[in-house]
């Protein structure tokens, strides 16, 4: 338990240092975020599934960016699931992106020879939830899509609301094409929601989808 509680608070430590890191966003971002009123203002956030858009590495970063720092330490220890395996060009820098991942309390996912269903992806954001932690999980699992704006939904975020009885808050992010001097980043946060028990997970996953775009349309509509 000690050693538990121990890195719980290195934890909260590096993703404090890491919220500061993420305000040099704002350099290159302008960045706003809309949200709906009360939401990461109760001091602290518990067993909560964010679900946001996944187009660049820079997406949590940039969530981060655009939060109030009392809203940022209502929701740690945020636990994110991250991926180690990585495509071209990306494969050089992993030893780094591995790093980011231990500042941010990140939980990897297991290679795919070693686990590749479901309870066993999704084994370290359940024991989170547990402690009563907020996980952070993409939907749209790879980064990079070629369906813009939104890919097709993976059905693990619907098998963990399911097991863990937390609410899901949708997030959508929008970004202008102009990218000089600063490119403009709209986020939109939905309300915290539950998956209609009558679907199944893939419809699940697609409902959920849904949702999401309307926040991305409203995102898009805002920039």
């Amino acid at each position: 338990m000690a050693e538990a509680n121990g890195y719980r608070s290195f934890v909260v430590t590096s993703q404090s240092i890491t919220w500061l890191v993420t305000q040099l966003l704002k350099l290159r971002f302008a960045v706003e975020k809309h949200r709906p009123s009360g939401l990461f203002e109760r001091g602290r956030e518990r067993c909560l599934i964010l679900a946001p858009t996944h187009q660049s590495l820079l997406d949590p970063f940039l969530i981060v960016s655009a939060m109030r720092y009392r809203q940022w330490r209502a929701l740690i220890p945020l636990r994110t699931l991250a991926t180690v395996t990585f495509d071209g060009t990306l494969r050089w820098f992993k030893p780094l992106i591995r790093i980011l991942y231990r500042l941010e309390g990140g939980i990897e996912l297991p290679p795919k020879e070693k686990g590749d269903t479901l309870p066993e992806k999704l084994r370290g954001l359940l024991e989170a939830l547990e402690q009563g932690d907020v996980v952070m999980i993409f939907p749209e699992g790879d980064i990079g899509k070629d369906a813009p704006p939104i890919g097709k939904f993976a059905p693990g975020v619907v098998y963990l609301q399911r097991k863990s009885g937390a609410e899901i808050v949708p997030i959508a992010i929008w970004m202008s094409e102009r990218r000089w001097p600063r490119r403009r980043c709209v986020i939109e946060v939905g309300s915290p929601l539950r998956i209609p028990e009558s679907l199944e997970l893939e419809a699940g996953a697609s409902w959920l989808r849904e949702r999401t775009l309307e926040l991305y349309q409203s995102a898009k509509a805002r920039g």
